[in-house]
């Protein structure tokens, strides 16, 4: 998969993902959501954009998902069943 990139691209890579990843939180840090950062920045360069800003934008994108999800799943539920009830009214 990474053999269409050269070997700056690979270097800029890999050091966005690192540095990208070490802003994980402690609970949010597994091979999940260290996947999903380099997917992002593998189809960052894919469509082009390969220096190191464009990898590290591409990462901190996915970061901010990650770090918000837990969110709306917490709260999610509760409104669900908020407006599941009100509609039983």
């Amino acid at each position: 998969m990474l053999i269409e990139f050269d070997q700056n691209t690979i270097a800029n890579m890999t050091a966005a993902l690192e540095f990208v990843c070490k802003k994980l939180p402690a609970k949010n840090d597994n091979r999940a959501s260290r996947k999903r950062i380099a997917d992002a920045m593998v189809a960052s360069g894919k469509a082009g954009r390969r220096t190191y800003a464009d990898f590290v934008s591409a990462g901190f994108a996915v970061l901010d998902e990650i770090i918000k999800q837990p969110e709306v799943k917490r709260f999610g539920f509760r409104w669900l069943a908020f407006v599941a009830a009100l509609r039983l009214r």
